[in-house]
């Protein structure tokens, strides 16, 4: 797999054959993964309860229009599909019907192997790992659950946790927090551009997954 290293002020591809050498190379103490797109496969899992949701209000959100807004936090999803059918829709229903629905699609969830191998590695060697996600704890337990990876790590950071959204750092810098571990020696794996901006500027190195 492609991927992005982002280092204080380096920048360089790397793939992911090569992560665990450059994370025991570097003497990372904690390693933080997202979710959504970075240890699971879970855009169909979304999409489907996204549009669930949007159906019980009579309108339709179209997969296409969900990809392009990939990794903004629940609410700020639907404000904006509110904001673009330019009509009345109920934003915490919506949210609150979207949850419901997880249950009905958490099978459709894949594993990515490269950061689940990553993860299974690092904890061997017994590195501290968490989770941080824009996500709510049921579904973000849920998902981890049904590929079953749950006991991998430390901690689950997550918006259920009364913090900001990224792009916000709220999440990383709690993390880390829980952890025990200082912010300059913690590697995080993104895939979007708003974990990444979180990390930078929590002052983390970032492994973005994909070509960027």
């Amino acid at each position: 797999m492609q991927s992005t290293w982002y280092n204080a002020s380096k920048t360089q591809s790397l793939l992911s054959d090569d992560w665990l050498r450059m994370i025991e190379s570097a003497n990372f103490d904690a390693v933080i993964f997202d979710c959504d797109g970075t240890l699971i496969d879970s855009s169909d899992v979304h999409t489907r309860c996204l549009q669930a949701a949007t159906q019980d209000q009579g309108h339709e959100m179209s997969a296409e229009w969900y990809a392009a807004r990939n990794g903004l936090d629940r609410t700020s999803l639907f404000e904006a599909f509110r904001d673009t059918i330019g009509t009345a829709f109920d934003v915490e229903r919506a949210c609150q019907a979207s949850i419901a629905h997880y249950d009905s699609f958490a099978h459709l969830a894949r594993p990515i192997p490269e950061a689940i191998n990553l993860a299974m590695a690092l904890r061997e060697r017994a590195i501290p790992l968490a989770v941080a996600t824009n996500g709510e704890r049921p579904v973000c337990n849920l998902l981890l659950a049904t590929v079953k990876i749950r006991d991998l790590f430390n901690t689950v950071v997550c918006i259920s946790d009364g913090v900001p959204p990224k792009p916000s750092p709220a999440m990383f810098l709690l993390a880390a927090e829980r952890l025990g571990q200082a912010h300059g020696k913690i590697l995080v794996l993104e895939d979007s551009p708003q974990g990444v901006q979180a990390a930078t500027t929590a002052g983390m190195s970032v492994i973005q997954l994909g070509d960027v």
